[in-house]
């Protein structure tokens, strides 16, 4: 690929057209409500990125020490079921991992055509898009470990100025350090998310995709700095409208529950705690699901846009264009 059609890749920011970033919202917003079998692929979404983001909960120090204790004291007495057990941990979170790249590659494939994927199978979506898989995967690895790679070099003048007792030089190259990461940190996570577009919609190869990624970004950095800010919005307003829709929850069930705790003392406390625990969690876990589904409708729209050509509005790679056939009988 020249000079000149890397160029062309990159695009621009619409030739000084202005991004409606509203319209887009109202847009996906439109796609994921009429089209609820994304939902489904939100939900493997929101599922695969849960299962890999497990997180100790917020105890205290002590508390969390106590338990590491416990642990310890558990994995000596019981060496095999710690083995089997962390063998069966990895195998999930591996499994959750590949579910997560392969429903979002189905969901973005699903919208970019989204006349004919909604006529398929949510099974058939993720076997047309396992062909991605291999390359998505790799694009994440060679992202992550540049990324670790590069936080480590940074660190090891730092630990080291510690460790020489130079405090204050050891802060200020901290800063420094800090000063590089974060730019890189953004850098990688755009890098991540263009050249993933590249390869799913393009089908191209790992070198390329990170190529057009990087000139996209480059050309489009204020575009998709806002985007994100927009994102962090809608997702602070689902999080209010999660909290309020517990809170008018609350409301309704604290009465029910005094009456059947007249009636049947403790145990009706704890018929409608289970109630409303099970009515707030599927409801919680559809909102999340639509949601995941919305956010890949949003960049998709928001990518295709930073990706169309300067001097006309025609998307620079024709293989974003609808392709105009059903998958293989295979896939359904």
């Amino acid at each position: 690929m020249n000079k000149d059609e890397m160029s062309a890749r990159g695009g621009s920011a619409f030739g000084g057209k202005k991004i409606q970033y509203l319209d887009m919202l109202k847009q996906s917003f439109s796609i994921t409500w009429e089209n609820k079998f994304l939902w489904l692929l939100g939900f493997l979404i929101f599922l695969g990125s849960v299962g890999t983001n497990l997180n100790v909960n917020n105890n205290s120090a002590i508390e969390q020490g106590k338990k590491i204790q416990d642990i310890a004291a558990l994995m000596q007495n019981n060496p095999k079921l710690t083995i089997a057990l962390g063998l069966v941990l990895i195998v999930v979170m591996l499994a959750l991992f590949l579910l997560r790249i392969l429903a979002v590659a189905g969901t973005i494939k699903a919208i970019n055509d989204i006349n004919l994927y909604r006529q398929l199978s949510v099974i058939a979506i993720l076997k047309e898009a396992k062909k991605y898989l291999g390359r998505l995967i790799l694009l994440e690895v060679i992202v992550f470990v540049a990324l670790i790679l590069v936080m480590v070099v940074l660190a090891i003048p730092v630990l080291y100025l510690f460790a020489l007792k130079a405090k204050l030089l050891a802060v200020f190259i901290s800063i420094i350090a800090i000063a590089i990461i974060v730019p890189l940190a953004i850098l990688a996570y755009y890098l991540h998310r263009y050249a993933a577009m590249y390869i799913i919609l393009g089908d191209e190869k790992i070198k390329m995709s990170l190529e057009s990624a990087y000139i996209l970004f480059a050309k489009n950095v204020k575009e998709s700095l806002i985007m994100a800010l927009v994102v962090v919005a809608t997702g602070l307003l689902m999080i209010m409208a999660i909290v309020i829709s517990a809170i008018l929850l609350a409301i309704v069930f604290v009465p029910l529950g005094f009456v059947l705790y007249l009636i049947l003392a403790k145990t009706g406390i704890m018929i409608t705690a289970v109630i409303a625990i099970l009515i707030c969690a599927t409801a919680s876990v559809i909102v999340f699901s639509w949601y995941e589904a919305f956010l890949q409708t949003f960049w998709l729209l928001f990518f295709k846009q930073i990706a169309s050509e300067k001097n006309n509005e025609k998307m620079i790679l024709e293989k974003l264009e609808v392709e105009g056939k059903i998958p293989s009988p295979e896939v359904v």
